[in-house]
């Protein structure tokens, strides 16, 4: 007998017209209209209740009772409805890409939302929010962005949207944290051993854990010594020195940087000491030429730093090898001739890994630093 009509489409934020109607031709009365069963209004036989800007949010729905005269006896009918409403617009989903966000990208925040099909003509504006601040204002546009992207702007972000004409209504996204990820953490100078002695071969490595989110050959690597570079930008993570000498002593450091990405990190110093095995030679006349024997003995003095240390000699006159590489730091002359005059110098060398050093020349002769005659 009693029938609920509601409008077939209804929006969130709609005015509706609810019209409870009963049988034609029978008299009625006490129109009552409830809301999840509760009296929302209750007068008279008016048959109709207006809702401004509906919300249905978690009802159950609406329903109405009559008072209907027929067979000369007012019975009470009544008649319900769910109200299918529907959304002018879905709840906004905050999405960035790319995602995960890594250090050096260029991110794009997106509010997204679907608009009724019912109502196409909707205008949205939206807004930006990070940490609970405010970071875009509400406008036309649903992106907000940043460039080469820092630690600073790491945070929980979400957005709003909202209608622009009309009755108004606001939705928020839930949060979404925003985390830059390092694709590639700080590196370190790591040597091969610790201690390093003229003659070894030197070996060190920009040591960096990288991210998966890379490929091993985006990576690159650089060596410096005392802030002077001493190996370019390559995909090699070592930098090497065969036979070390003490003048490869000093500062080191790497840096290692992204070939995709704008990104480089260096690591901290790191000082290295070639240590000596012996001092540079010196090659000495003792005590001057033996003027009763005429013979003349050249010594090649160093100073040995390891007790471990085995040398051997070499003499050498005007650049021609006199006497080879032996364990006499002793070149004898026992003969004394004027032919015998001219420049001497001596080599030492290590007989484990070679390591050669050569003294200053000596002059031996009328016009030198000693007199044959």
């Amino acid at each position: 007998y009693v029938i609920l009509q509601a409008p077939l489409y209804v929006h969130e934020g709609d005015d509706v017209t609810l019209r409870c109607h009963h049988y034609p031709g029978y008299p009625g009365r006490q129109t009552i209209f409830y809301k999840d069963n509760g009296i929302i209004r209750n007068w008279g036989s008016y048959p109709q209740l207006r809702i401004n800007n509906i919300n249905l949010g978690g009802s159950r729905g609406y329903k109405c009772t009559k008072e209907v005269y027929h067979n000369l006896i007012y019975y009470q009918h009544s008649g319900g409805t769910s109200i299918p409403m529907k959304e002018i617009f879905t709840t906004p989903a905050i999405k960035v890409t790319p995602f995960p966000v890594i250090k050096g990208d260029d991110v794009t925040v997106t509010c997204h939302t679907n608009v009724s099909p019912y109502r196409p003509e909707t205008e949205l504006q939206f807004a930006f929010h990070k940490d609970m601040q405010n970071i875009q204002s509400f406008n036309s546009s649903n992106q907000y962005g940043f460039q080469s992207a820092k630690k600073e702007n790491s945070g929980r972000y979400y957005c709003e949207a909202k209608t622009v004409s009309g009755r108004i209504i606001v939705k928020r996204s839930k949060m979404l944290n925003i985390e830059l990820n390092a694709i590639f953490t700080q590196p370190e100078i790591i040597m091969t051993v610790n201690e390093m002695t003229e003659g070894d071969n030197m070996t060190l490595t920009c040591h960096t854990i990288r991210s998966g989110l890379i490929t091993d050959t985006e990576l690159e690597f650089a060596f410096y010594r005392d802030g002077q570079n001493v190996q370019e930008f390559s995909l090699s993570d070592r930098y090497e020195v065969k036979s070390a000498e003490t003048n490869h002593s000093g500062n080191y450091s790497c840096k290692v940087r992204s070939s995709t990405k704008n990104i480089t990190r260096s690591s901290e110093e790191v000082y290295i000491q070639i240590q000596e095995l012996f001092s540079k030679p010196e090659i000495e006349m003792i005590p001057d030429v033996d003027i009763e024997r005429n013979q003349m003995i050249l010594t090649c003095n160093t100073i040995v730093m390891r007790n471990d240390i085995e040398l051997q000699f070499a003499f050498y006159k005007n650049g021609q090898k006199i006497q080879e590489f032996n364990s006499s730091h002793q070149y004898v002359i026992p003969s004394t001739q004027l032919e015998d005059s001219g420049n001497y110098y001596c080599e030492v060398r290590t007989s484990r890994n070679g390591v050669k050093k050569r003294s200053e020349e000596l002059t031996v002769g009328q016009q030198g630093n000693y007199n044959i005659f």
